[in-house]
């Protein structure tokens, strides 16, 4: 088995039955689907019948519910050599699976690989910054250059630095930035990252309506990693000065609710990077690196 792709969805099936129609067209067709059924019902029965008919499909049903479990769960039954985690409203290319699988036959399945993101219309997405060209990442350019549901690595190294932080994403206490965490945790046990700029997968863009709660929830799960992994300075002063220079921005152009969503980010990125915690998991890295 070459590809094990984890989805973990919450009753989300028409979104579902999208990305299994996008597996329908891939032109590179060894690979087993993990879906980590969240729902408490039975939406999926019928779906998961349908396409079990067609590739190797697990359909698990967890105890404990959580986007920050279901994917160290669903990884915890797969058998192929690389892993990946698809969104369960992400649709992938025709050529996503075989663009991976020659870069892991090129590179001999020792790094992980990432990619761009493209809107449902195919159009370049609104997401946030990304890198403009393929190259190898380093440890600032994993910012802009992953996004974990574009992101195919080796099981074996995923399973060595033990899966996914579960401190980290929606629900959790830092609540986002677990893509870049495994990748540079990933990167500290050898492995070498690449975004490769024509490997695309699409995704609904975000709404353009702004969400300051959560701004401060994903601000205080960014600055939880930048201080857990060890952020060069450059790194750290990057995502503590964008959002200070929004706050500037916006009160110069009378933009209030924009002004107060920057506030909110950088406030979390501050609490984030700053608290015990963080401090705590970075002495022990750094024990670890010495040790």
């Amino acid at each position: 088995m070459r590809f094990s792709l984890v989805v973990p969805t919450v009753a989300r099936l028409s979104e579902v039955e999208a990305f299994m129609q996008g597996l329908e067209k891939q032109t590179f067709k060894d690979f087993e689907v993990i879906l980590v059924d969240q729902s408490g019902s039975d939406i999926y029965d019928d779906l998961v019948a349908r396409y079990s008919a067609k590739w190797p499909f697990k359909h698990l049903r967890p105890e404990v519910n959580g986007l920050r479990y279901a994917r160290n769960f669903g990884a915890s039954v797969a058998v192929g050599d690389i892993i990946s985690f698809p969104d369960d409203d992400c649709i992938y290319e025709p050529d996503t699976l075989q663009r991976v699988n020659d870069y892991f036959r090129k590179t001999g399945d020792t790094g992980f690989i990432t990619g761009a993101v493209l809107n449902l219309n195919g159009a370049p997405t609104a997401m946030g910054r990304w890198l403009t060209s393929s190259q190898v990442l380093n440890s600032h350019s994993v910012w802009t250059g992953l996004i974990e549901f574009n992101f195919f690595m080796p099981r074996k190294m995923f399973e060595k630095i033990h899966g996914f932080d579960e401190d980290l994403g929606i629900g959790a206490p830092y609540g986002s930035a677990e893509g870049p965490d495994l990748a540079l945790r990933l990167m500290a046990a050898g492995a070498q990252g690449y975004h490769d700029r024509a490997l695309l997968v699409r995704h609904m863009d975000k709404p353009a309506s702004l969400n300051t709660a959560r701004a401060f929830d994903y601000g205080k799960g960014l600055g939880y990693v930048l201080r857990k992994n060890h952020a060069t300075l450059k790194t750290v002063l990057t995502f503590f000065i964008r959002p200070f220079g929004g706050v500037c921005l916006s009160l110069l152009r009378r933009q209030s609710n924009k002004a107060a969503y920057y506030s909110k980010m950088l406030q979390g990125r501050l609490s984030g990077y700053f608290c015990r915690e963080a401090a705590e998991v970075a002495r022990h890295n750094t024990g670890k690196a010495l040790s």
